[in-house]
């Protein structure tokens, strides 16, 4: 009786084989095999172009390259393709001509067909991408202002709008604000899919900008390989750069909240370089290797300089990592479920406090949490002395929330303020139908209350 034949080794057994014994003309032969079975599959000619460019075959890997940047953009992997083209341009920098490869159609088509309101500096949507419908917004120029109610009581600051009108929100899904695991020390970053990718932050980037600005942030950023353990930002230096994840996962660790955060592929880094003379607000610590976009924060206000309604997107940018970190490690909404998570997203409206406006008052409770992020604000004692400024980012109004206490400070408004403001009458009719919340959250009541 003759035993069952064994099947031959498949070709991606084979080359992990050569690789492993060296045998490189070998494995690029194999490379070459695996390409024609999976010719729409970027990540094959990407490693050949490794292989070529580890055997000094420059010219052919740069070929190679290119492919690689064709394939990545096409299936809208747009920060893979640019950071390809960064590759190619530091092998032969007389390639830009690569930049035009860079093509963000598929990755702009996947964001939109994703989102039910946008935010862009490009081309508005059109009927291509209108299923689901696609609406565009401004934050800079939609944001409605803060009205004073002079109906409020003398304890508490209220702040009304005009009727008829609606407020500017961020549009989040549920992959924004999933719960991540910490990863092991063996995690191998895994590439999530394009469409997954055109649901982080990172993604307006790319694909919401006109092509001209999209060539500039590929060309003056720079492509950096951090190794473990090593940071990508440390808390309280000077903001300088903001980082876009192409490989690999870090963590972010803040000092003031309870939880890391697990950063991966399409996730930015850094964000506290799109407020205005800031330091960074967390660590940012790679687990394993990563590959990410350091992009400058003098070309960032450069370019907002060259094509204002970038300056829309990078808030947008801005307005989703704020929110999603503040959900996702703060004490005060950790215990919530995915699902409620992304409903208190929604809760974020954006309003615009104008020049004056006293959003926090002494003595008086707020009525709303406020995530200030853009502009100029000054912190008062109770006596009406300046104690300076605040730093934009920082929840503030946090504690009437929690404790419906008055506040000790006064915060006012230096210049016109763009803030992310979640009102308290919002929250508590949300908590209302959640009662088995209820109690963790008067727990949190009892605990002092940490002021910022």
């Amino acid at each position: 009786m003759f035993g069952k034949s064994k099947e031959p080794p498949s070709l991606k057994a084979r080359l992990a084989k050569a690789l492993t014994a060296e045998r490189l003309n070998e494995a690029l032969d194999l490379y070459e095999l695996i390409e024609k079975e999976a010719p729409n599959e970027p990540r094959w000619s990407h490693r050949r172009g490794d292989l070529l460019q580890r055997m000094g075959r420059k010219a052919d890997a740069v070929l190679a390259y290119e492919r690689a940047v064709d394939l990545y953009a096409a299936q809208g992997f747009v920060a893979r393709a640019a950071a390809m083209a960064k590759v190619i341009l530091a092998i032969d920098p007389a390639k830009g001509e690569v930049l035009e490869r860079v093509d963000p159609a598929a990755a702009r088509r996947l964001h939109r067909q994703n989102r039910a309101v946008i935010v862009t500096a490009d081309e508005t949507p059109t009927a291509e991408y209108e299923s689901p419908p696609t609406d565009t917004q401004s934050l800079i120029t939609d944001a409605i202002p803060l009205i004073s109610d002079r109906s409020a009581p003398d304890d508490e600051t209220r702040f009304t709008k005009p009727e008829k009108t609606d407020d500017i929100t961020i549009d989040f899904t549920e992959f924004e604000l999933v719960e991540r695991p910490l990863p092991p020390e063996s995690l191998i970053s895994q590439r999530p899919s394009a469409s997954a990718l055109a649901q982080l932050p990172s993604m307006p980037l790319f694909a919401e900008v006109p092509r001209h600005i999209l060539r500039a942030l590929i060309r003056e950023s720079t492509l950096v390989d951090i190794e473990d353990g090593q940071r990508l930002t440390t808390c309280e230096r000077s903001a300088d750069a903001l980082y876009v994840i192409v490989e690999g996962n870090a963590v972010g660790q803040r000092k003031e909240d309870l939880q890391n955060l697990l950063l991966g592929e399409g996730d930015v880094a850094g964000v506290s370089c799109l407020l205005s003379n800031v330091t960074y607000a967390e660590d940012i610590i790679a687990c394993g290797r990563v590959r990410a976009l350091r992009i400058e924060k003098l070309l960032l206000d450069a370019l907002v300089g060259e094509h204002p309604p970038f300056g829309d997107v990078l808030l947008e940018v801005l307005s989703r990592r704020l929110i999603a970190t503040l959900l996702r490690t703060n004490p005060i909404f950790t215990g919530f479920d995915e699902r409620t998570r992304r409903s208190l997203a929604r809760l974020f409206e954006v309003r615009r406090a104008l020049a004056g406006t006293r959003i926090v008052e002494a003595g008086k409770r707020s009525d709303a949490m406020y995530l200030p992020l853009h502009g100029r604000l000054v912190v008062r004692a109770a006596s009406g002395r300046s104690l300076g400024g605040i730093e934009l980012g920082r929840a503030i109004g946090q504690d009437s929330l929690l404790t419906r206490e008055p506040s000790r400070f006064t915060i006012e408004a230096a210049s016109d303020v763009l803030v992310l403001r979640m009102s308290v009458p919002q929250f508590s009719k949300l908590l209302m139908k959640r009662p088995d919340i209820v109690q963790r959250f008067q727990m949190l009541r009892l605990q002092p209350s940490r002021r910022t």
